[in-house]
């Protein structure tokens, strides 16, 4: 098990957010900050969002630990009210976010889903840690150098959002 939840956090620690639905090419959090395509901030940070909530959620099933379940929690409702706001701002701008997870966020979320106790909780946490490192590139570059309209006030507006979690899960990476 223990051998399981290691190449999970090596996995983790080199994955970066999908350019799209359709290509599953990892990009870095760099790279992420040059995103200026509404279309494609659309699908990455969707995805990116429904792993999010679809890893919480399994949290909520499989830890033990109450300071991660709280975490969990606040990440389901925070992510569910974000991806309604950016469907909204998405729509407006004429684009579609994802609606299904790419095949590398998918195979994390198996993943994770195939361990338990511990090592569940410590994937669990340095998922987040990477997806909220990688979520605050995208949307800081995105609320700063994307296209003028309702996604990059969306960005603008969830960033601090963000940010809170991504300094949460180095809180709980660090106990």
């Amino acid at each position: 098990m223990f051998t399981r939840a290691l190449m999970l956090t090596t996995a983790l620690v080199f994955a970066g957010p999908a350019m799209s639905q359709d290509n599953a090419a990892a990009t870095s959090a760099a790279a992420a900050t040059n995103i200026t395509d509404p279309a494609q901030f659309s699908a990455i940070a969707s995805v990116s969002n429904m792993f999010d909530i679809e890893s919480s959620n399994l949290a909520l099933e499989k830890s033990r630990r109450d300071d991660v379940r709280a975490f969990a929690e606040q990440m389901v409702a925070d992510h569910t009210k974000a991806g309604d706001e950016m469907a909204t701002a998405a729509a407006e701008e004429g684009v579609m976010p994802a609606s299904q997870l790419d095949q590398q966020h998918q195979k994390l979320l198996d993943d994770l889903n195939d361990l338990d106790g511990e090592a569940f909780d410590a994937a669990y946490i340095l998922a987040q840690q990477q997806a909220h490192d990688d979520a605050v590139a995208l949307f800081e570059g995105y609320s700063t150098n994307g296209a003028a309209g309702p996604l990059k006030e969306f960005a603008a507006a969830t960033l601090p959002t963000l940010q809170e979690h991504q300094a949460h899960a180095r809180d709980l990476s660090a106990q």
